[in-house]
C-alpha cells in the first residue's frame, strides 16, 4: 500500500467517521462527551501516535506489537501480550457488525426480531472473512473507495449544520439522568479511548505497506486530524439539531441528517454509516489475522491456525478462526458490554504497551530509528506518563459490574499457554 492508500486504510481502520459514536452523550452528557474526545485526542492520541510511530520505524516486521512484545520481554510475555492484544482487537472488531445490524434496524425495519439482526450481523462478519481471504490486491483498493464513501456524506453534513452549532451549551455539564459525575467522565474517557486507540494495529501487515519507516508515522498525523474533525463537529451539530439527547441511539446521526438534508440524504448518510463499520470490521479482521498468524508461527497456538491460502497467500486459517469467534461474540453481548468489557481488559496492556516503547529506549539505544520521539529521554516519559494515568482513572471507575466478564479474558492466556503446551507434551 502507499502512503494515501495507507491513510485510507488507517481512516476506515482507526476512525470511519461519526457513526455509533452517538452513545457517548447518552451516557456522559453533551458537554463531557465533546470535551472528552478532544481531552484524549490531545492526551492519548498525540502520545499513542508518537509511541508508534517510532516503533513502527524501528522494528517493522509482519506481527506488529507482537514483535514489540518478543524484543523487549521475551518469548512467554511475548506471546501473553500478544494473546491479550489479540483479545483486545477482537472484542473492538465486534463492536462493528453488530453497530451496522443496529443502523439496519432502527432506520429501515424497527421491529426487526433478533434472528434477523443476528443474522445480519453474521453475514457481515463471514463476508469480511471472505474478502480477506482474496487479499490485500483487492482490500487496498476497497479502503480507497470506502474511505471516499463514508468522508463525503460527513463533509456535506458538516456543510448543512455547522452554522446552528450552539457553542452556549457546553457551558454547563449537563449530567445524563441518574448519572454521577465519575461514571460521566468515565464514559467520555472510555469512548475517547476506543476513538483515538489501536496506532499500532496497521504494523501487523508491516509487509504490505511501502516505506513504512517513514509512511506509517506520516499517515497516523493525517488520520488523527481527520479524526478530530470526524468525531466532534458531526456530535455537535446533532446535539444543536436534537437537544433531546437522553433518548438518543446508536443511529441517531441519521434522523440528524434526516432534519438537515431530507429523505435523500438520510439514506445517503445511512449507506456511508453502513459501508464504514463494515469498513471497520474488514480492515481489523486483516490486522488481527497478521497478528494471530504470528503468534502461531512462533509454536503457542495449532499450527492450523498458521495455515495460508496458496492462491492469495492470505492467512486463511487466522480468517476462519476469527470468523468463528466474533460469531460467538456477537451473538451474547450488546455494544455497550462488547465497549466496556474490551476497554476494561486493554487498560493493562497499553500501559505495558507505554513501557515497552520506554524499555526499548534503554535496551535498544543504537537501534535504527528513522522516526524518533525528540527530547532524550524526557519527552517520552511525559508521552507515557500522561497516558499512563489516564488509564488507571479509566481502570478504576469502570462500572464494577464488568469485572467478572473481564478477569477470565486477562487471565486467558496463562491458562491457553499451559494447556497447549501440556498437550505438545
Amino acid at each position: 500500500m502507499r502512503f494515501w492508500t495507507t491513510v485510507s486504510a488507517m481512516f476506515v481502520i482507526y476512525c470511519g467517521g461519526p457513526y455509533g459514536i452517538e452513545e457517548v452523550v447518552v451516557q456522559s452528557g453533551p458537554t463531557l462527551a465533546i470535551f472528552g474526545l478532544l481531552f484524549m485526542a490531545v492526551f492519548w492520541g498525540i502520545p499513542g501516535i508518537l509511541q508508534n510511530g517510532e516503533l513502527v520505524s524501528s522494528i517493522p516486521m509482519k506481527g506488529g506489537i507482537y514483535q514489540w512484545y518478543k524484543q523487549s520481554w521475551g518469548r512467554y510475555w511475548g506471546f501473553q501480550l500478544g494473546w491479550l492484544e489479540w483479545l483486545t482487537w477482537m472484542f473492538d472488531a465486534a463492536l462493528y457488525p453488530t453497530l451496522l445490524a443496529e443502523y439496519f434496524v432502527i432506520f429501515i425495519w424497527p421491529d426487526a426480531p433478533f434472528s434477523f439482526s443476528y443474522g445480519l450481523t453474521l453475514s457481515v462478519i463471514w463476508l469480511s472473512v471472505i474478502l480477506n481471504i482474496r487479499g490485500v490486491n483487492l482490500v487496498g483498493p476497497l479502503f480507497n473507495a470506502l474511505y471516499w464513501i463514508q468522508i463525503i456524506p460527513v463533509i456535506i453534513f458538516i456543510y448543512y449544520g455547522f452554522g446552528i452549532i450552539d457553542l452556549s451549551t457546553y457551558s454547563t455539564l449537563h449530567l445524563p439522568p441518574e448519572t454521577d459525575l465519575n461514571t460521566a467522565v468515565v464514559f467520555a474517557l472510555i469512548f475517547g479511548l476506543w476513538n483515538f486507540s489501536g496506532y499500532s494495529g496497521l504494523a501487523s501487515a508491516a509487509d504490505e505497506i511501502e516505506d513504512i519507516e517513514t509512511n506509517y508515522p506520516k499517515a497516523l498525523i493525517v488520520t488523527l486530524i481527520m479524526s478530530v474533525f470526524a468525531y466532534v463537529i458531526p456530535l455537535m451539530i446533532g446535539i444543536a439539531v436534537d437537544p433531546n439527547w437522553a433518548k438518543w441511539d446508536e443511529a441517531q446521526l441519521n434522523l440528524v441528517a434526516l432534519t438537515l438534508g431530507g429523505t435523500a440524504f438520510a439514506w445517503w448518510f445511512s449507506i456511508a454509516a453502513q459501508t464504514s463499520n463494515f469498513g471497520l470490521i474488514n480492515g481489523k479482521m486483516m490486522l488481527m489475522s497478521h497478528l494471530l498468524k504470528a503468534i502461531s508461527d512462533d509454536g503457542h497456538l495449532p499450527k492450523s491456525i498458521s495455515t495460508i491460502n496458496q492462491n492469495n497467500g492470505t492467512p486463511i486459517g487466522a480468517l476462519i478462526t476469527q470468523g468463528i469467534v466474533l460469531s460467538i461474540m456477537t451473538m451474547g453481548m450488546n455494544f455497550i458490554d462488547l465497549l466496556v468489557v474490551g476497554t476494561w481488559i486493554s487498560i493493562p496492556l497499553y500501559i505495558i504497551g507505554f513501557f515497552v516503547f520506554i524499555s526499548l529506549r534503554y535496551s535498544k539505544p543504537y537501534l535504527p530509528r528513522p522516526f524518533k520521539v525528540a527530547g532524550g529521554m524526557i519527552f517520552p516519559w511525559i508521552t507515557v506518563i500522561i497516558p499512563t494515568i489516564i488509564a488507571l482513572f479509566i481502570f478504576i471507575y469502570t462500572p464494577e459490574h464488568y469485572l467478572m466478564e473481564a478477569i477470565p479474558l486477562l487471565l486467558s492466556g496463562f491458562v491457553i499457554h499451559w494447556v497447549w503446551n501440556r498437550f505438545n507434551s
